[in-house]
Order: C-alpha cells, then structure tokens, then sequence
C-alpha cells in the first residue's frame, strides 16, 4: 500500500503511488465514488477525461514525461478525486514535481499551509500549475533538439534521419498528451460546484487554460517544421542516391565500350596473330583510350558531371 495521507484543518489530501488492491480497497471503503471511475484508476488511459458528479469530480489528465538518457517521450497519467474537503492524486512516481510537492506537504507546515488552506479547487489548481510549468522544460528540450536537426539536414547519414524521425516521434506523442487539456480545463472553471471555487478562481483556471494554448501553439510550430526538415533531408537524399545512380551508370557506359573493344581485339587476335601486325595492340589501347575521353565529353555537355 503506497498511499500518503495529509491533513489540514478542512482538507485531506490523499496520494497513491502506483495503486495496488489495498489502495483501492481503502477507496471504496472511505469514499462513495462510481464503479466506473475506479476502473479507469486501475487501467491505463489513452486521453484526458473530467466527469462531474454529485459530490466530487473525476479527473485524468496526462503529461509528457521525457527519458533524459535515450530522449523518448511518453505520457504519464495523474488521476484526480476532488470534492469538498478532499483530493485524492494518483499516479506512477516518476514525475519529480508532484512527488515533491507531496513529500514537502507532509513534511513542513508553511508548505500545507500555502496549498492547502484555500479549499480543495485551489489545491486542484496549484498541482495542476506545477504539472503545466514542469512541461516547459521539456518543450526546450524539443526545441534545441529542433534546432540542432536544423543544423544537420543537409547531412544525410542514418543517423541524422533517426534523429528526426524520433522527434517527430515525441512531438505526436506531447501533441496526443495536450490535445484534450483546454477541453478539461475549461470544464473545470465553468463548474459551479462550491468546492471549485475560491478567490480569482476563474482567473487561474484561465491561466491554466492560456499555458496549455501556449504548449499546442509551439508544438503545432514545432511539428510543422520537423516535417519540413524531414522532407528536406529525405529530398537532398534522393538527389544524392540519383547522383550515385547516375555516376554508375556513367561508369557503366563505359566500362560496356571498352569491354566491347577488347573483346574486338581479342577476336582480331583469334584470326590473326598479333606478331603479325605490330600496331593492333598500341591502336586498341588507343581506341579505348578515345572513346573513354569521347564518352567523358558527351557526359560533361550534358552535365552529368
């Protein structure tokens, strides 16, 4: 059992990390929340969600979690219990900024007091501001990924396109993230349920609304040009594979001409001895020796060289 419980005077908030049975089990022992809703806690979700009920609100959001080591991206859920005197968080850890905030509430009194103390919409508000702000960090990361592809788009080894292929790879995976973000948001600030509301509270859900605008906007920006650098790369790569072709095919050409000469001087030599005339060995190699020249000349007219 994993589950974190702080107090204040009028608010518990209750974490899990990594919900086992035992945690669920205290769930539907202590809160009467629907069925449905704690089966979405036990299996992964794909997209964001809010429901409304009577008494409380149920919330996943997701939020890109980026692995510093091999740069892949993946979506990381936090699911939400809000009601009147109560937030319950659940998540898999591995986001430092909430697992953080939880350790700092329930160790120091000035940090409780500061997020706990305005009601549970405020404490609501004050997780998910933390969550938004913790993924513009990852947004540079992308972005000064963006700009070193720009730098190397017109080297087109394998690994230059790899590289590109996987930042495409992490823009559609934070893009699918955000998608639905302004969408449960703007449900959250237009809720007239009492617990959700508290000073200027329209105002910072507002806000929250205007940091995930700002995220999709870059990331419309950023896929937009990543596609561009992918098609360039691909486009000089084409070019470059036809010049290779075209090369071959140049040596090819000859190479069928001068095969073709030796095996006229060889029949010459079958008929006749080349003892016999002195300058058939001189006089082919010469030949060869023209027409390779000729075949070079016809080829820079054409500009093939």
């Amino acid at each position: 059992m994993s589950l974190k419980i702080i107090h204040t005077k009028n608010l518990k908030w209750i974490d899990i990390v990594k919900a086992d049975d035992d945690d669920i089990a205290y769930l539907k022992d202590n809160f009467k929340f629907h069925p449905l809703d704690f089966e979405d806690v036990v299996t992964p979700s794909t997209r964001p969600k809010i429901d409304e009920y009577g008494e409380y609100h149920f919330v996943i959001l997701l939020f890109p979690l980026l692995n510093k080591e091999t740069k892949e991206m993946r979506p990381a859920e936090v699911d939400f219990f809000v009601g009147k005197d109560f937030v319950v968080t659940i998540h898999d850890g591995n986001m430092s900024t909430l697992t953080n905030l939880v350790k700092n509430s329930h160790q120091y009194d000035n940090v409780r007091n500061q997020y706990m103390t305005k009601g549970s919409g405020f404490l609501l508000f004050s997780i998910l501001e933390l969550l938004f702000k913790r993924s513009f960090p990852i947004l540079d990361v992308i972005n000064r990924d963006m700009e070193e592809s720009g730098k190397s788009i017109f080297n087109t080894d394998t690994l230059v396109l790899q590289k590109l292929s996987k930042l495409k790879k992490n823009i559609i995976i934070y893009r699918r993230v955000m998608k639905m973000h302004k969408f449960v948001l703007s449900k959250l600030m237009r809720s007239k349920k009492d617990y959700l509301q508290f000073r200027d509270s329209k105002i910072y859900f507002q806000n929250l609304i205007e940091y995930a605008e700002n995220i999709w906007d870059v990331l419309a920006s950023d896929k937009e040009t990543a596609e561009s650098y992918e098609s360039t790369n691909q486009s000089l790569a084409a070019h470059k594979m036809n010049d290779i072709l075209r090369i071959l095919t140049m040596y090819s050409v000859i190479i069928f001409l001068l095969t073709l000469i030796i095996n006229v001087f060889l029949f010459a030599e079958t008929t006749t001895p080349v003892a016999e005339i002195p300058l058939l060995f001189p006089l082919t190699i010469l030949i060869m020796g023209l027409a390779t020249l000729l075949m070079l000349a016809v080829f820079k007219k054409k500009n093939w060289l």
